[in-house]
């Protein structure tokens, strides 16, 4: 069995350079445009499923990756999302260096 992993597309709070962790935040349209042109490089291949983390950023890649392909989306795993920053959430990084050295 061949594994691929796709990174998710931008999100604004990645343009910030803030922490989103387990935060849903939905993908900008650079992030879209992103998840189109991952096509074009996945599409040399040869893929069987297509799943994600259930958050929005990911799902929303993944469907835009999966319709390149004419894949279904599959499921979305809890165990895909990323990890839980607490209240570093939403802080722009170098806030949080200074914050939690």
């Amino acid at each position: 069995m061949k594994l691929g992993f796709v990174r998710h597309g931008q999100t604004q709070w990645n343009l910030e350079g803030r922490l989103q962790g387990s935060s849903d935040i939905p993908l900008n349209q650079t992030g879209r445009a992103q998840a189109a042109a991952a096509v074009q490089v996945l599409g040399t291949g040869r893929w069987d499923a297509i799943v994600s983390s259930p958050l929005s950023r990911a799902r929303e890649t993944a469907q835009i990756i999966a319709d390149g392909l004419g894949l279904e989306l599959g499921p979305a795993y809890d165990l895909l999302v990323e990890r839980d920053y607490g209240q570093g959430e939403g802080v722009v990084e170098s806030e949080a260096l200074q914050r939690w050295p």
